[in-house]
């Protein structure tokens, strides 16, 4: 499916009040808090610092690196703060509606101050599937997130020597999420579990019979004991299989002029 940025934002809900500000490249790292968000109740999107992928991802909902390229160089290294404010009046929306409402919004935004203009392609693709395990899920069910709160999160640190994995009021989804950043793939939550998960796993892998001690950088037999713990600890299995993948190419894109 073809379908530039800018035709798709002309029709959009808009903010009313935008401020762009670039941050200097020396200045120093933005501290963010785990649960922190962007968008704010009322139909606000206020962040100190986000580089032009970032706003990209969020106002096209891209969860993986490799869905958008064709960024320039500069637009890779700058980053600019960014306040946005619909209209007086802007309903007070539940925190889901809210948030693809300023999606929308944020899509015009691009298209009018980033001069934004994209297509999208679809591939038929090598992808990955989380599917029920033998046994059942292995992991505590907790409360859903209220309605105020966000879904929780999945985060992980792992390397051919082991790994750990911890997941607070996360659904299935979100492990996929996680797991797609390992294995450069989409990972689709096929297993038909709507509940929410709180965890945290450690692993090591086993000592070689040669005597040598396993790489803490990832590699293949990271990604392997990664699989095999999500099916034995976690209760799904991570399945191979193809599906549709979509890509998203810029075609243009300028930095922003100043307010």
């Amino acid at each position: 499916m073809l379908c530039l940025a800018a035709a798709c934002a002309q029709d959009a809900p808009k903010f009313e009040v935008v401020a762009i500000r670039e941050i200097p490249p020396n200045a120093p790292p933005t501290m963010r808090d785990q649960n922190s968000t962007p968008v704010k109740p009322g139909g606000q999107f206020i962040d100190p610092r986000m580089g032009v992928s970032s706003l990209i991802y969020f106002a096209y909902d891209l969860r993986y690196d490799f869905q958008l390229s064709g960024l320039p160089d500069w637009a890779k290294n700058r980053s600019w703060s960014v306040s946005a404010k619909p209209a007086e009046g802007f309903p007070l929306l539940p925190p889901a509606e809210n948030r693809e409402r300023v999606r929308l919004m944020m899509r015009a935004m691009l298209a009018d101050r980033f001069h934004l203009r994209m297509h999208s392609e679809t591939r038929q693709e090598p992808v990955f599937e989380l599917v029920p395990g033998k046994g059942g899920i292995k992991v505590k069910e907790v409360d859903a997130p209220k309605e105020s709160e966000q879904e929780g999160y999945v985060n992980a640190a792992l390397g051919d020597d082991g790994g750990r994995m911890i997941a607070e009021k996360a659904g299935m989804g979100r492990l996929g999420l996680m797991l797609a950043i390992w294995l450069k793939r989409p990972v689709i939550d096929k297993t038909g579990l709507t509940g929410y998960y709180s965890y945290d796993i450690t692993w090591k892998a086993a000592d070689r019979a040669d005597g040598s001690r396993p790489a803490s950088s990832l590699g293949a037999d990271g990604i392997a004991l990664l699989m095999s713990t999500v099916q034995d600890r976690i209760g799904v299995q991570v399945r191979k299989t193809t599906g549709p993948v979509e890509y998203w190419v810029v075609d243009h894109v300028e930095a922003p002029s100043g307010n």
